[in-house]
């Protein structure tokens, strides 16, 4: 027994790396049908159990990850332009397992060479937020940033990711489950994200 538990746990190695790239976001707002997507960044790490001898792995990360959603710009009765914007901070943790399309060959130097496939659920702590109001008037523009109130907002969100991956870069999206505001029917996050990782 103990020879046959010990196999899985040697074809396993342990590793990991640094994630950097930029992020594109959006909220679902309900009553709300013109939200954009905004870009910003995220980085991060990730640890990983890389398999030698199977196509599954496992993977935890932890990311810093700046998001929000954009909104169309109305015009005033007035003229004036208005435009606004949610943004947030968020530390998340997604568990994911990672399907790899082929085995680990002598050829292989590590899992850059092979394509990866990554799902499993995501818990975010929210840092921040805030609500920024840009008024174009004339050819004169006034930013008004309005923190979120303390309450208003749900600390933790969570959510679905999923994943895939190649050589060093990766293409992330993540389906927010929970609402991001206290009040009102619906608020979720969905964030695309590109990344680079290296990996040790």
């Amino acid at each position: 027994m103990t020879v046959m538990l010990a196999l899985p746990v040697c074809a396993q190695q342990l590793g990991g790396g640094l994630i950097l790239g930029p992020t594109f976001s959006t909220m679902r707002l309900s009553g709300v049908d013109s939200t954009r997507f905004r870009t910003d960044f995220c980085f991060g790490a990730r640890v990983a159990l890389i398999p030698q001898r199977s196509v599954f792995g496992l993977e935890m990360d932890v990311i810093y990850s700046r998001q929000g959603t954009g909104m169309k710009q109305v015009t005033l009765e007035n003229g004036n332009k208005v435009k606004w914007l949610e943004k947030s901070s968020y530390i998340n943790i997604p568990l994911l397992l990672n399907v790899y399309l082929r085995k680990w060959t002598e050829d292989d130097e590590d899992e850059s060479q092979l394509i990866r496939l990554r799902v499993g659920p995501q818990i975010g702590f929210c840092l921040k937020g805030d609500e920024v109001e840009n008024i174009k008037q004339a050819k004169k523009t006034m930013q008004y940033i309005h923190p979120w109130q303390l309450g208003s907002f749900n600390r933790i969100d969570y959510g679905i990711t999923a994943a895939v991956s190649y050589w060093y870069v990766e293409v992330r999206y993540t389906y927010g489950l929970s609402n991001v505001f206290k009040t009102g029917e619906k608020s979720s996050n969905h964030v695309i994200s590109v990344t680079w990782s290296d990996i040790w």
